[in-house]
């Protein structure tokens, strides 16, 4: 049985409303995050993530975001890899502008 790693942009959201000691990782290029960010995400890109793990808590619940999912899944591998427990938001960044509607 595989465990459940994708969570909805509606838990997203949900966890971050109801629990205040997130990690919460954004692994876009930092001009996209710049250009637009949720509150809370820290900018890590993806190609940085290896070298940030040693500065992360792996005992924080870890929620991971990008645009649509595609890079969250290769850096929830690598989080894995370091028995950093962490979920995807599933459809990133556009499934949560299009459901949670953020401007």
């Amino acid at each position: 049985m595989e465990k459940d790693i994708e969570i909805t942009v509606i838990e997203a959201r949900d966890i971050m409303k109801e629990e205040k000691d997130l990690q919460l990782i954004d692994v876009r290029s930092h001009e996209a995050f710049s250009e637009f960010s949720l509150p809370g995400f820290i900018n890590i890109p993806l190609s940085k993530l290896s070298q940030e793990i040693p500065n992360l808590d792996a005992k924080k619940r870890t929620i991971i975001i990008c645009s649509d999912g595609n890079l969250s899944f290769q850096a929830l591998k690598l989080l894995e890899s370091c028995d950093i427990n962490a979920k995807v938001v599933r459809g990133g960044l556009v499934d949560w502008k299009k459901i949670i509607q953020t401007p």
